[in-house]
């Protein structure tokens, strides 16, 4: 009888578990996995890297600022034909939001 312990999932099994439908069929398994636990460590290191100088944090902070607006901007981009209306409200509110 074997006294291993039963691994435990860890932060990135649940996030794969939750966001693997993202990925395309064909790298939805172990190695697809390892994979893009890979990239995340190297982006997570890559960020922690920038955040050494002033000018990197800048450039981290502004990262997150477009990423905000994109996700923001997805729902009026992407419907079939959105209104020239649609698109200034959409710009406006996510004019409010990301000012400092």
């Amino acid at each position: 009888m074997s006294t291993k312990p039963i691994p435990t999932p860890d932060w990135f099994d649940t996030f794969w578990e939750s966001q693997k439908h993202n990925v395309p069929v064909f790298l939805r398994n172990d190695h697809g996995k390892k994979i893009a636990r890979a990239a995340l460590e190297a982006a997570v290191q890559s960020g922690a890297q920038l955040a050494t100088t002033p000018q990197g944090i800048r450039g981290l902070i502004a990262m997150a600022r477009i990423t905000a607006i994109l996700k923001g901007v997805g729902g009026v981009l992407n419907s079939p034909d959105p209104s020239p209306e649609e698109v200034t409200r959409a710009v406006e509110e996510l004019a409010q939001r990301v000012r400092p």
